[in-house]
């Protein structure tokens, strides 16, 4: 059963832009056998005054764009066209290759470098200091358009915003347009930049690590854990009806079997109270999938490094996946390799769908105190997963948003 509807849906390209690489599937693949972090000091603007000096950074764009590219999209749009190129040719098809072709794209916060300067402009000069070239980029959906363009996808398009599940609310947004024949085709996934007045006041609020004590990282479901590290990038995977997709002879990385999306109802502090921590939404995907918990070989998880975060997430994992050992499935994070940003969870997609199809799974690189040592973190060097059969990518978000995507091997 697909996601939301009777149509089966594909994952048939991946394009990924991240502090891991810039590139197709192989790309991606290679940097998750490296299993090395691309968190880093920030060198792209002065980190000075901010309790935070961290962030995985991506390489110079302008060799993935035309001269022309580089000095008219604005930097969150450059990441979004070059990943949607990037999917786009790793699906094996042309641009305006796929008729009817849909985008679904996810952010936490937009273009926030042009909408600063935009204000900037009418605070420093007044209604002649309002820039028109400026303008169209403090839309939301401006990344999204441009992207759409770049590629020629004539079908629905949408924006999504929330922050930490954008990408996997987009993924999840697309199947449903496919599943249900809105669209016989979409690219879907997230995409964020690292801003300078964001990353000083995100780490002035006391979101990213470290919060007030330890030394500054990212160590999801560890002891240490003291805030979030932030990244940047875009993600971006083709889905596809299976029908067309088999029709054309298209590589299939992973069927998108079972998804879901609801919400937590929150507690005061952001997270919902442990007494409330219904696995509704996971539930909800595995029934889709028509799969059982114990049918569940890995999990990339959200795994941020907030602590509060940290141990909502295992208690659903619990609420879901405790009884036999053969039910508890490996529970891994990209977030201290990519950084947390608005294309993050769906680079867990991408990551999944590689690994279902035979690629790595990293583990979790510096974890030393589990908070729950009960479960099975994937630690150490990455690994293959031979013959999973499903590994699920499940998103929780401040204020309860909720999601689950369940992978496997098309049939």
């Amino acid at each position: 059963m697909a996601a939301e509807g009777p149509l089966r849906v594909l994952i048939t390209g991946i394009g990924s832009v991240s502090a891991l690489g810039v590139g197709g599937a192989a790309t991606l693949t290679a940097a998750l056998a490296r299993g090395a972090s691309g968190i880093r000091a920030v060198r792209g603007f002065d980190t000075d005054g901010a309790g935070s000096h961290l962030g995985a950074e991506v390489e110079d764009l302008s060799p993935h764009l035309g001269p022309e590219e580089v000095r008219r999209l604005a930097r969150a749009s450059q990441l979004a066209v070059i990943a949607c190129r990037l999917a786009v040719a790793d699906a094996g098809v042309e641009p305006r290759g796929l008729p009817g072709l849909g985008l679904v794209l996810g952010s936490a916060y937009g273009d926030f470098r042009s909408s600063e300067a935009f204000a900037r402009g009418y605070l420093g000069r007044g209604p002649l200091g309002l820039s028109p070239v400026l303008f169209p980029n403090t839309v939301m959906n401006a990344m999204a358009a441009q992207a759409a363009i770049a590629v020629g996808a004539q079908g629905p398009m949408l924006t999504l915003n929330q922050d930490a599940i954008a990408g996997e609310l987009a993924v999840a947004r697309a199947a449903q347009l496919i599943a249900t024949g809105r669209a016989p085709a979409a690219l879907a996934g997230g995409v964020d930049e690292l801003c300078p007045v964001l990353y000083h006041e995100l780490a002035r609020l006391g979101t990213s690590s470290p919060r007030g004590h330890g030394a500054e990282g990212c160590w999801p479901f560890d002891r240490r854990a003291n805030g979030t590290v932030l990244g940047e990038g875009a993600t971006i995977v083709v889905l596809e009806a299976a029908s067309s997709a088999l029709a054309r002879g298209a590589r299939v990385y992973a069927e998108l079997a079972g998804v879901a999306t609801g919400n937590l109802p929150a507690a005061p502090h952001g997270f919902p109270a442990r007494r409330r921590r219904d696995p509704v939404v996971i539930r909800r995907a595995l029934a889709r999938a028509r799969l059982a918990a114990a049918d569940v070989d890995a999990v990339y998880c959200t795994g941020t490094g907030d602590p509060a975060g940290d141990r909502c997430e295992l208690d659903l994992m619990g609420a879901v996946f405790e009884g036999a050992p053969r039910a508890r499935p490996l529970l891994s994070a990209l977030t201290p390799l990519a950084g947390e940003h608005g294309g993050l969870g769906a680079l867990r997609v991408a990551a999944a769908a590689t690994a279902v199809a035979g690629g790595p799974l990293p583990g979790l690189p510096d974890l030393e105190r589990p908070v729950r040592p009960d479960w099975a973190f994937a630690t150490g060097a990455p690994r293959s997963l031979p013959g999973a059969g499903a590994i699920m990518v499940h998103g929780l978000a401040r204020g309860g948003g909720h999601a689950a995507l369940v992978l496997t091997r098309a049939a």
